[in-house]
């Protein structure tokens, strides 16, 4: 009998959801989700995933994709319209009332193995819910294929930890793809402002954008005539930010040139949506990020082999990235 060494479960410990995102399509991120799935055997689980997953083809590239097999007596959130498509005899656990183009989302128990495909809730707000439906359904843990990119878990809700798969599909560089994973990790590194009447000003903040002492004392934001902030009549101290959508590169540029130091405080790591060349201008302004909400990644999944025909050597991929990363890599296709 062949033994699986096991990588990931004890990586991710209890957690639950744990969330598999991916840097880029073709990451292995269901690679990952598998091995996860492959190791935690003993437990029921319930799958679920932000778009579409399962299906032999990437819709998008055309590229092959592993497929998901799961075991009889897991659960597994998918719109109705994709049921056609699974193997597995199943019973109706329950219908959720979230609707997408493929049909209401239902959840199902697999009462034998077989394959399925998932497209479940992408929504913000909706996964939590379906955790809850989950567990009161007796899984054990809930598992979530968060799709391709940080940004699609944006306003997500979930707790838990995640997995961020990275690997050569992002770039032929490796060098670069290195340095996206680092940087990312930086922002999921984000954690929320020490001083507790300023966690408690943002927390009740409904606002898109706000501006606090960083004692939390509410400061005057200048609006010009379409209520869009005045960025160059910020105070010429240090201040507090809070933007409650995605941080891009052009706001990140504005608040650089301000000159002054500012921490912007998004509402999680997902939400910057920036790229690495201003997000670095913004720091080196003496700009500092926080979060509302904290997010653990619990350990790197690497992937050496791009689906476009290229690979770097596994042993030098997952060593360059031990040396800039203070989180466990491990390479998921590893027997």
């Amino acid at each position: 009998m062949h033994f699986l060494k096991k990588l990931l479960a004890p990586l991710v410990g209890d957690a639950s959801p744990v969330t598999v995102i991916g840097l880029c399509k073709n990451a292995g991120k269901t690679t990952a989700m598998r091995r996860l799935m492959a190791e935690l055997e003993e437990e029921c689980l319930g799958l679920t995933s932000v778009g579409r997953d399962g299906e032999g083809t990437d819709l998008v590239t055309g590229t092959e994709k592993p497929d998901l097999y799961i075991k009889a007596g897991d659960l597994f959130a998918t719109a109705r319209g994709m049921l056609p498509l699974c193997d597995v005899t199943v019973e109706v656990a329950c219908l959720t009332d979230v609707m997408t183009p493929l049909g209401e989302v239902g959840v199902f128990r697999a009462l034998s193995d077989g394959y399925i495909q998932l497209a479940g809730p992408s929504a913000a707000g909706q996964l939590p819910p379906l955790c809850e439906v989950f567990a009161s359904l007796g899984a054990d843990r809930v598992l979530i294929d968060g799709a391709a990119g940080r940004k699609s878990l944006a306003g997500a809700g979930i707790e838990g930890a995640a997995l961020l798969c990275t690997g050569a599909s992002l770039d032929r560089d490796m060098d670069l793809v290195v340095a996206e994973t680092a940087h990312t990790c930086a922002l999921f590194a984000s954690r929320r402002p020490e001083h507790p009447a300023l966690c408690a000003a943002l927390d009740a903040c409904a606002s898109r954008f706000a501006l606090f002492t960083p004692e939390g004392a509410p400061l005057e934001l200048p609006l010009d005539e379409a209520g869009a902030p005045r960025w160059n009549k910020l105070p010429r101290r240090r201040c507090v930010l809070w933007a409650a959508g995605g941080i891009t590169d052009p706001l990140l540029k504005t608040l650089a040139r301000r000159g002054a130091p500012l921490t912007l405080v998004a509402a999680d790591a997902t939400h910057v949506l920036a790229g690495r060349a201003a997000w670095d201008l913004f720091l080196r302004s003496g700009g500092a990020l926080a979060v509302r909400r904290e997010l653990t990644i619990a350990a790197v999944a690497a992937n050496p082999w791009s689906a476009y025909g290229w690979h770097f050597d596994p042993d030098q991929f997952v060593s360059a990235l031990r040396r800039v990363l203070d989180l466990p890599v491990v390479n998921v296709k590893e027997e």
